[in-house]
């Protein structure tokens, strides 16, 4: 019996990092919301410090997020446990490679695994 199951992967999103911002008590679902719509996009809150804020933005390039940085720091303004400052700003919008399979080299025994994906173009 011959297994003929292949899995497609297709992930289109765009890591965003805010810093400059005092966390404490936030409604993670109720922030994830209100970026959204803002955005007219899918996000997921990823990581949460006391400080900064690192989200997945799905289906928007680096450029478009640029462009609404100040709407996108206005919705979080708004929601419950965060508070923004002069000094908040977006840290770091970086899109996320396209990697073939085929092209993600092994692991090496002795090293870290995700130092690997560091050697891909």
């Amino acid at each position: 019996m011959t297994d003929d199951t292949s899995i497609l992967i297709q992930v289109d999103k765009t890591v965003v990092r805010i810093t400059g911002l005092s966390v404490k008590g936030l409604n993670i679902k109720q922030l994830e919301k209100a970026v959204a719509s803002r955005l007219d996009s899918v996000v997921r809150i990823i990581g949460v410090t006391g400080s900064s804020i690192e989200m997945d933005v799905y289906g928007m390039d680096e450029t478009d997020i640029l462009t609404q940085k100040d709407g996108l720091i206005k919705a979080l303004a708004i929601a419950d446990g965060i508070m923004v400052s002069d000094v908040t700003h977006l840290a770091s919008v970086e899109k996320i490679k396209t990697v073939h399979i085929d092209d993600v080299p092994p692991p090496d025994p002795g090293g870290c695994r995700g130092e690997r994906w560091m050697l891909i173009p």
